[in-house]
């Protein structure tokens, strides 16, 4: 992808249930023309926190993802990485230079104020929930660049998702004519699963 694409830094879970709605955001997100920067896209030689606050400081925009801020069951502790990291970003927001507090975030979450259980100073930001269902997740972030992106017109959530749809069914097919199983597609490497949306994306909008 190219440098000029304005980057989204994305705070979010990455175990094998979250996958389909973490796929469905980069999708989208590419799809409106932005370059997603995720940690996972990076160097493992680098410490991760590192990796982190470069890609805050570099990234025009985030979406951070706090749905996953709670225990499993009673024996695994909640998992604070998330809201950690929006802090950071808060934090780059108030107090960076010119370029970094004009940046734009969206928090997501699962249910409709459960943010509010554990992290109740963020109250009063705008939060948008997405009850784990990859469609929805699509609509807030649709919604979200119809705010951002100065244009007149934006495809429905309903287009976009059957875009996607499209997509993994071809994913999907050629993984196999690979030899590869099904569920192949939702344990891509990140970076892999990126450059497979960009490229088809790109020739997607050569056709229509």
């Amino acid at each position: 992808m190219s440098h000029l694409r304005k980057k989204i830094f994305i705070n979010c879970p990455f175990d094998k249930e979250y996958r389909n709605i973490l796929n469905s955001v980069l999708f989208t997100i590419i799809y409106f023309g932005f370059e997603p920067a995720i940690s996972e896209t990076k160097s493992s030689s680098d410490i991760r926190i590192n990796q982190i606050k470069k890609i805050i400081k570099n990234s025009d925009y985030s979406i951070h993802d706090l749905s996953r801020c709670r225990s499993k069951n009673n024996s695994d502790p909640p998992r604070f990485n998330m809201p950690f990291e929006l802090g950071l970003d808060m934090g780059c927001l108030e107090y960076g230079n010119t370029k970094q507090r004009k940046k734009k975030i969206l928090i997501l979450e699962k249910e409709k104020y459960f943010y509010q259980k554990f992290l109740s100073d963020i109250s009063g930001q705008d939060i948008e929930n997405h009850n784990d269902k990859p469609l929805e997740a699509i609509e807030k972030i649709r919604d979200w660049f119809s705010v951002i992106i100065k244009k007149k017109t934006f495809e429905s959530p309903g287009k976009i998702w059957n875009y996607y749809n499209d997509f993994n069914d071809s994913l999907i097919k050629r993984l196999q004519d690979e030899r590869y199983k099904k569920d192949r597609v939702l344990k891509l490497p990140i970076t892999e699963f990126i450059g497979y949306a960009s490229k088809w994306i790109f020739e997607m909008k050569k056709i229509n």
